[in-house]
């Protein structure tokens, strides 16, 4: 016979009929809390070594500057950007998109939005979200 070992499955039954029983709580919900990053624009999502800030940023080149729109309502970020359409020109290859910009993203009650701070350069929107003050996180030892 081989290596066998006697295990007790009640556990791991138990474990999965919570799971099953509890589907919405405990794999919906926080689902629901992660903030999902667009496809379009190509962005990043960070901590700092604290835990205590949120970095964003998207690759938003060709876009310029006075075309680009950053609002903040309680835990909502809204982030829109209008392309410059080229007319006349006939290309032979198009792989850079200047579609417009427009979507949202829920981001974690524990940062403060309304002190976000943005910064747009060379093409890169980065948006540094601080963390609010009753969730900072601090060393306890």
């Amino acid at each position: 016979m081989g290596n066998f070992y006697w295990t007790n499955f009640d556990y791991i039954w138990k474990d999965l009929d919570m799971v099953l029983r509890d589907w919405q709580r405990l794999v919906i919900e926080p689902k629901k809390q992660l903030a999902s990053l667009p496809n379009y624009p190509h962005s990043d999502c960070w901590l700092d070594d604290d835990g205590n800030k949120l970095w964003l940023r998207f690759a938003l080149a060709g876009y310029a500057k006075e075309h680009l729109k950053i609002r903040a309502s309680k835990n909502i970020l809204r982030i829109t950007a209008n392309g410059e359409k080229e007319e006349g020109v006939k290309f032979v290859h198009h792989g850079i998109s200047k579609k417009d910009v427009d979507f949202s993203l829920v981001i974690d009650e524990a940062f403060n939005l309304k002190k976000a701070e943005t910064d747009f350069v060379n093409g890169l929107l980065t948006i540094t979200v601080p963390r609010a003050k009753d969730a900072e996180i601090v060393e306890l030892m």
